[in-house]
C-alpha cells in the first residue's frame, strides 16, 4: 500500500519533498540558482531559475549565498590553473569571461576592408584583434559536463545552456576570488 501511495504522489507533483513529512530534526539539503529581485533594508527578495520567489534575512544571504559577481581578491594565475578552479566549482554561482570563436566571414570582411589603409603596425593589431574573437561575459553556473569537443555546458542564468571552450577563458569569479589568467 505504502508504494501505492509513493507512486501516486510522484506523478502527482513534481516537488522534492513531501512538506506534510517534515518534521522537526529532518535534514534537508537545498541548491538552487537565482536573482536577487529586491533588497529592502536587512530583507533581500530572491526568485530562483524556476521562478518561486521569497524573502530572506541579509544574515542568510551572508552565511548560505554566493554571488557570482562578488570579489574580495584577485589572482593572476595560468590558463591551466583558471580551468581547474572552474572545474573545481561546478554547481557554483560564477562569472566567467572568455573569447567567443571569431566568424571567418566576418574577419574576413573586416580584414579586407583594412588591407592597404593603415601602418604596418596598425594593420598587424587589427589582426590580432581580429583572430583573439569577441570578448564574451556569462553568469551562471555549470555540472563539470562536455561534449565531444571539450566544451563546457555551461547554464547562463536568464538564457539557458551554452557551450565555452575552456581554453579561451581570459577571467572568472568565483567563491569571492577573481582568477585572471596572465
Amino acid at each position: 500500500m505504502a508504494t501505492a501511495t509513493k507512486d501516486k504522489a510522484k506523478t502527482e507533483s513534481t516537488s522534492r519533498c513531501n512538506p506534510r513529512l517534515v518534521k522537526v530534526g529532518s535534514v534537508f539539503s537545498r541548491h538552487s540558482f537565482g536573482v536577487v529581485t529586491e533588497v529592502s533594508g536587512n530583507r533581500v527578495g530572491l526568485r530562483n531559475d524556476k521562478g518561486f520567489e521569497w524573502h530572506v534575512d541579509a544574515n542568510i544571504i551572508e552565511q548560505e549565498f554566493s554571488f557570482a559577481d562578488q570579489f574580495d581578491t584577485e589572482e593572476e594565475v595560468s590558463r591551466t590553473r583558471a580551468i581547474e578552479v572552474m572545474s573545481e566549482h561546478s554547481h557554483t554561482a560564477m562569472t566567467i569571461v572568455f573569447r567567443k570563436q571569431p566568424d571567418a566571414k566576418a574577419v574576413a570582411d573586416i580584414l579586407k576592408a583594412g588591407q592597404g589603409s593603415m601602418s604596418d603596425k596598425d594593420w598587424k593589431k587589427l589582426v590580432a584583434a581580429q583572430v583573439a574573437g569577441e570578448e564574451r561575459t556569462m553568469i551562471g553556473h555549470h555540472s563539470n559536463s562536455y561534449d565531444e569537443h571539450r566544451r563546457l555546458h555551461f547554464s547562463e542564468s536568464g538564457v539557458g545552456p551554452r557551450l565555452v571552450d575552456p581554453r579561451t577563458i581570459e577571467s572568472l569569479i568565483v567563491n569571492r576570488v577573481k582568477y585572471a589568467v596572465k
